[in-house]
C-alpha cells in the first residue's frame, strides 16, 4: 500500500526492512469476509507483483523466500544488508491467517462462507484439517 515510500527510503539510505507476505490476495480482507461475515470472498485477488524486483528497481535490495527451508538464511541476509530491503515471502493463499483459538461463531461463519460458494473451498478445508492434524502429531 505504500510502495512509493520505498523509493524515499532509498533516497535517504534508511535501513528500513519490509517483509511482504505474498499470496496475491488481500489476504486479511478475504478471511474477514469469510470468518466475520460468513460470505465468500469478493474482490480480493491482486495482480502478481514482484516486490523484490520493485525494491531493486527503486535502487534497494530485494529478496524472495520461496521455500521455508531458505527462510532463515534469506532473513539473515536481508537484516544484515545495508539500506532498505524488501523481502517477499511466497505463501499459500489457502492458509488461514487465523488465531490459534477461534470462537464458535467464527467457525460457524467460516463454514457458512464455504457452503455459500467460497472459491477453493475444498482446498481451504483441506489446509485447515492438515494444520490441525499436524498440531496433534
Amino acid at each position: 500500500m505504500l510502495m512509493a515510500d520505498f523509493s524515499t527510503c532509498v533516497k535517504y539510505d534508511l535501513p528500513v526492512k519490509v517483509i511482504v507476505i505474498k499470496n496475491n490476495l488481500l489476504g486479511q480482507i478475504r478471511w474477514e469476509q469469510m470468518v466475520l461475515l460468513g460470505n465468500p470472498e469478493y474482490a480480493t485477488y491482486l495482480e502478481p507483483i514482484d516486490f523484490a524486483a520493485l525494491a531493486r528497481a527503486c535502487g534497494g535490495t530485494g529478496y524472495t523466500i520461496e521455500e521455508p527451508s531458505s527462510c532463515g538464511d534469506i532473513l539473515d541476509a536481508a537484516l544484515n544488508a545495508p539500506g532498505p530491503v524488501i523481502v517477499q515471502a511466497l505463501v499459500d493463499p489457502n492458509e488461514p491467517p487465523m488465531p490459534a483459538k477461534i470462537t464458535v461463531n467464527q467457525a460457524a461463519k467460516l463454514v457458512e462462507s464455504l457452503v455459500r460458494g467460497q472459491p477453493y473451498a475444498g482446498r481451504i478445508a483441506y489446509t485447515i484439517a492438515e494444520d490441525k492434524i499436524r498440531e496433534m502429531i
